[in-house]
């Protein structure tokens, strides 16, 4: 598979780049992936279980050198995030 990067540098260049889906791999075993888990069990429409996909969904888009489709969103749930670590 080709990186985000060489992705862009084909497009740059006015290289075909060939289509591909992307892979999200998730550790079950993940303390974050669990505590994700144990919330959905206990009432599945809490708002953080979409809040907290989504921003495992970013990490790892940018991860791979990609670009988030609403950066300025990225950052205002990161700031959000840090706000109540911080209280």
């Amino acid at each position: 598979d080709l990186s985000p990067q060489i992705e862009a540098m084909l497009k740059q260049a006015g290289q075909e780049v060939p289509e591909r889906k992307p892979i999200l791999e998730v550790n079950a075993e993940h303390p974050v992936i669990k505590r994700l888990r144990s919330i959905f069990e206990a009432n599945g429409t809490d708002p953080r279980i979409a809040d907290s996909a989504g921003l495992l969904y970013a990490q790892a888009v940018l991860s791979e050198g990609g670009q988030l489709a609403d950066p300025r969103a990225f950052n205002e749930k990161v700031a959000e995030l840090l706000e109540k670590a911080l209280d």
